[in-house]
């Protein structure tokens, strides 16, 4: 019987929650920030030899140093790490949820538009890695967690290969056989394209039932990776979509530079498809939101993470042409960003301006927390669609964020002023006997 360790470090272990070939996975608590983490640990057993000692730290050393790098929303976040304990570990965060192999074969199915959604995060994670001089080197269901609110991550970054290190990494034949690209089985350099190759791979498992390449035994699935195309998914699900076999079966080409060149390009064309599909449930469309937000200006200079953390602070909101979004006098708590249609805006009854998508409406109850009131109606001129957050939820949200925000208005604010003044400067100023009147020239 297996003897769980009551405390690693000053976490304390709950129990234990997975188990491989050099380590073992724990719930454990942290009780100087209350919240729940994973404790991965080293095998006590495979240390009792001093060069054994010394290369399963250098390998934790090198993941906590490789995870240390990544700051993501779609990839697990590296928490603490002690590599000189006995046995060593690394601390994350705790996810609750499943990985994507409960979705596999044998287990559950995905909706054609999560997938579709759930690959398009996934793109991002990897493109952010590769950003960081990575290639993880076994994306598989199993290293892709999903949570219980529909958020996606990467994990397990132990065999990632660091394209500008020094130091000595793990090389050979690396990663788990069915999810290899043909370079990786042939033990040639690998580049993030090999990742696309392997999250090719999950996507078509996800899509139906059946893995591209598979044979009886590993030397056989592997050979048959480097040898045979594999059938469009099409053929195996007559429901699919049109677009997903040209998207799959590109990132599925035996050479690297027949895939796609960028991550962003494989995103692009996994948006196309998705956004082809019928209407789809609110879960299923964040990759589609997230690249409205990445299109509009105000959300220029937003990194993926702030980007992502608005749209889980964010409601998403229709109004129908006529409807009234905010009221002048009304007390305001929030305020919108334009995604789609247009706004008019008065005050006093005099028509002020038509807003177009793209921009922030109602923002000074964020800026002046002092004054709660709306300084102006807002009427919908057509359909519109927008996003409204809450000052509160803002002002809870990351640091990062919150900067964000502060840079975007502070640049909103200029503009308008700008365009205020120049509007001004081309107006006349005329007497009329009792005193100055101003009107366009």
């Amino acid at each position: 019987m297996r003897t769980i360790p009551t405390a690693i470090g000053k976490y304390v272990v709950e129990r234990e929650i997975g188990r491989g070939a050099s380590s073992t996975v724990y719930l454990g608590y942290d009780p100087f920030h209350s919240r729940k983490v994973a404790i991965k640990q080293i095998h006590a057993h495979l240390l009792t030899d001093p060069d054994q000692i010394a290369r399963y730290r250098r390998h934790l050393h090198r993941e906590a140093a490789v995870c240390g790098k990544l700051n993501h929303p779609h990839i697990v976040r590296l928490l603490d790490a002690d590599v000189d304990a006995d046995p060593p570990y690394l601390v994350l965060e705790y996810l609750e949820g499943e990985s994507l192999s409960s979705f596999t074969p044998a287990g559950k199915s995905l909706s054609v538009p999560q997938v579709l959604d759930l690959a398009f995060k996934c793109c991002g994670a990897l493109e952010h890695a590769n950003e960081s001089g990575l290639v993880h080197r076994d994306i598989k269901p199993a290293n892709l967690l999903l949570q219980s609110d529909g958020v996606i991550k990467v994990t397990d970054f132990g065999t990632a290969l660091q394209m500008t290190a020094d130091t000595t990494q793990v090389m050979g034949l690396v990663g788990s056989p069915s999810y290899m690209s043909p370079e990786q089985v042939r033990e040639l350099d690998c580049t993030y394209q090999s990742d696309m190759f392997s999250l090719a791979v999950v996507m078509y498992e996800l899509l139906t039932g059946r893995r591209p390449f598979e044979g009886e035994t590993d030397f056989a699935t592997m050979y048959r990776i480097t040898t045979e195309h594999p059938s469009p998914p099409s053929l195996l699900r007559t429901d699919l979509p049109a677009g997903v076999d040209d998207v799959v079966m590109r990132a599925l080409a035996k050479q690297p530079q027949e895939r796609y060149s960028k991550w962003s390009d494989f995103a692009d064309a996994i948006l196309s498809v998705s956004r082809s599909l019928p209407a789809r449930r609110a879960g299923e469309r964040e990759g589609e939101r997230f690249a409205e937000l990445r299109g509009l200006n105000f959300f220029s200079e937003f990194h993926d993470p702030a980007l992502w953390e608005t749209l889980r602070l964010a409601k998403l909101n229709t109004f129908a042409r006529g409807s009234v979004l905010m009221r002048e006098g009304e007390p305001g708590d929030s305020f919108f960003v334009i995604l789609q249609g247009n706004v008019n805006v008065s005050r006093n009854a005099w028509k002020l301006a038509t807003l177009p998508s793209g921009v922030t409406l109602g923002e000074m109850t964020y800026l002046h927390p002092a004054n709660t009131a709306r300084s102006a109606t807002a009427i919908a001129g057509s359909d519109v669609l927008a996003l409204e957050i809450r000052n509160e939820a803002l002002r809870h949200g990351s640091e990062q964020l919150q900067a964000s925000f502060d840079k975007a208005f502070i640049k909103l604010l200029v503009n308008r002023l700008k365009d205020t003044t120049e509007q001004v400067g081309s107006w006349d100023i005329l007497s009329d006997g009792d005193g100055q009147v101003a009107r366009p020239a």
